[in-house]
């Protein structure tokens, strides 16, 4: 048995690891430099101010940590969600399209192609849908064009037995030339698997 797979589309998973670390080292960046510019006091040049500005630091942290948090996943939060959102409708925007797609294809037009953007994640998945749609089209061609030689023949055969032009001869061939047009037919939609 296998184990999981998490990597699947390398490159697009490494570049949002990547940028979700970028976000956490300048969450930690700007946290670093609020709390330093709000502590940043001189101690002073006596021991008696040395202890006031001490006291005044002790008092001022808790809510310069405060301040320092809420600042930085207020910022950290804003470029999360623009991440978050940039990355997402590289996926969910062609997505929409291939379901879309996908639905033509399955009401029966086979003239679609479906197109995304070049650096949308799921192309791969557009040009097997592409493909698919290319084989089915391909294979309803050579159906209809064997239907429309089995019509012809069939149509050919029923004016020679109604102008009783017709030797048994004849007949046998018409019936060998409308049964490879049957088996080329069956050929055609054996491609197709159906339940």
């Amino acid at each position: 048995m296998m184990g999981k797979i998490y990597f699947i589309k390398k490159e697009f998973q490494t570049k949002f690891i990547i940028k979700f670390c970028l976000i956490v080292i300048l969450s930690a960046l700007i946290s670093g430099v609020i709390l330093y510019f709000s502590t940043n006091k001189s101690v002073g040049n006596t021991y008696l101010e040395s202890l006031n500005i001490i006291k005044l630091l002790n008092d001022t942290l808790i809510i310069n940590l405060l301040y320092t948090g809420l600042i930085t996943i207020i910022v950290i939060s804003i470029v999360t969600i623009a991440l978050t959102l940039f990355a997402s409708h590289k996926i969910a925007g062609p997505l929409y399209r291939l379901e879309k797609n996908a639905e033509v294809i399955g009401n029966g037009d086979l003239t679609l192609e479906t197109r995304l953007r070049e650096n949308d994640e799921v192309t791969g998945v557009a040009e097997a849908l592409n493909k698919m749609t290319q084989g089915l089209r391909s294979n309803m061609i050579d159906i209809r064009n064997n239907l429309d030689d089995v019509k012809r023949v069939s149509e050919e055969a029923g004016q020679l037995i109604k102008n009783k032009k017709i030797s048994e001869r004849e007949i046998n061939k018409l019936f060998a030339r409308l049964s490879n047009k049957i088996k080329n037919l069956n050929n055609s939609a054996s491609r197709f698997t159906v339940k």
